[in-house]
């Protein structure tokens, strides 16, 4: 029991040497620890503007559509090989001959239609030949049957001899004027084989090469008349575009809304004088924001959660101040809730979101 007891109280005795052993490396690590000099803390550099009021234009770039309303598209109304076709860039006047196709299976059907024609028409003759014949016996029967030399029945059957004759007369008239009829809306087809300009312009495009065959109502060519056209942009909903600005134009050309869309976009038209052809594009810039008010760096707002910030110097520290984008362009941004005169940072988010956390500021060149 004695012989227990010792061991435990060695055990014990190790235990608190270790612990007092413990406390005293802790002590010294906090001693050391407290000699350490806290870390400084350097202000930021960062250069800074002064907010002032001015009239301010903002544009952004985009690509505009020429589209013309004078620009034509040329059919074909009958289905033939194509003998000549103007090539693209080809000027031409009103009436000029821009497609010649050819005619030769037109001419064959009214050629066929013409001897028909004639067939029946002889055909016709021979019957008002048999039809007057006809006409002087039951004449004549008529006087007989009157003497009461002959029966009725004889009579009765030569009159229904002559109407029938007559009703085939007029089927055959009927017929010989159908193919009167086909034979003009050949002449009128005809007549579509040499297709002329509706107007002077230029040829922008052909849709169907010489030896080619035009289809009826498939385009054969586009002209182009005029340089009256109006530039077409889309947009989105929050893009209020008010004019167009085009390189090399003096003036800006004024946008209206043609309150449609196109994929979801809005579309803006603007006319406008160019010899580009229709369904080019090209580069231009919108006018978004006219007028007076302060104009500021991309780098001057900060955004957080949707809130915007400009970061306003107040002696060496700089304080956030919330601001509202009115509009935004190339140029920049149009602000609402700085001051004229307030000195602020012009820099990164990540310098800007320092200087939020109360680190100083030093202005550049200072």
């Amino acid at each position: 029991m004695a012989k227990k007891l010792i061991k435990w109280l060695i055990v014990l005795v190790v235990i608190a040497a270790v612990v007092v052993a413990g406390i005293k490396v802790i002590s010294k690590k906090k001693a050391a620890l407290a000699k350490i000099p806290t870390a400084k803390v350097y202000a930021i550099v960062a250069p800074t503007q002064i907010a002032r009021q001015s009239t301010i234009q903002l544009t952004v770039p985009y690509l505009a559509e020429v589209q013309s309303d004078s620009d034509v598209e040329i059919a074909s109304k009958v289905t033939s090989r194509v003998d000549m076709i103007v090539s693209s860039g080809t000027s031409v006047k009103r009436g000029d001959i821009v497609v010649r196709l050819d005619a030769g299976e037109l001419l064959a059907k009214k050629k066929g239609l013409q001897l028909k024609i004639a067939e029946v028409k002889d055909q016709i003759r021979a019957k008002y030949a048999e039809l007057k014949n006809l006409k002087r016996v039951h004449e004549h029967t008529g006087e007989l049957l009157a003497s009461q030399v002959i029966p009725r029945d004889k009579y009765d059957t030569e009159a229904a001899n002559i109407e029938s004759l007559q009703a085939t007369i007029a089927g055959m008239q009927n017929r010989a004027a159908s193919l009167e009829q086909n034979i003009r809306e050949i002449e009128d087809s005809l007549t579509y084989t040499s297709i002329k300009a509706p107007m002077d312009g230029v040829v922008s495009k052909t849709y169907v090469a010489e030896g080619g065959i035009a289809s009826s109502g498939k385009p054969l060519l586009s002209l182009a008349g005029g340089d009256g056209k109006r530039l077409v942009v889309r947009v989105p909903d929050d893009v209020k575009p008010t004019a167009l600005l085009m390189k090399g134009a003096d003036q800006p050309c004024p946008l209206l809304s043609l309150n449609s869309t196109f994929n979801g976009l809005d579309e803006y038209s603007c006319q406008m004088r160019t010899d580009l052809a229709a369904g080019n594009r090209v580069e231009v810039r919108l006018l978004v924001f006219s007028g007076e008010g302060i104009l500021l760096p991309f780098n001057a707002v900060l955004e957080i959660n949707g809130k915007q910030d400009v970061l306003v110097v107040q002696g060496d520290k700089a304080t956030p101040k919330s601001v509202q984008v009115k509009a935004e362009g190339s140029q920049g941004l149009v602000v609402q809730g700085l001051e004229v005169g307030d000195e602020y940072v012009v820099a990164k988010p990540d310098i800007l979101l320092k200087l939020l956390t109360g680190v100083s500021i030093v202005k550049a060149g200072q």
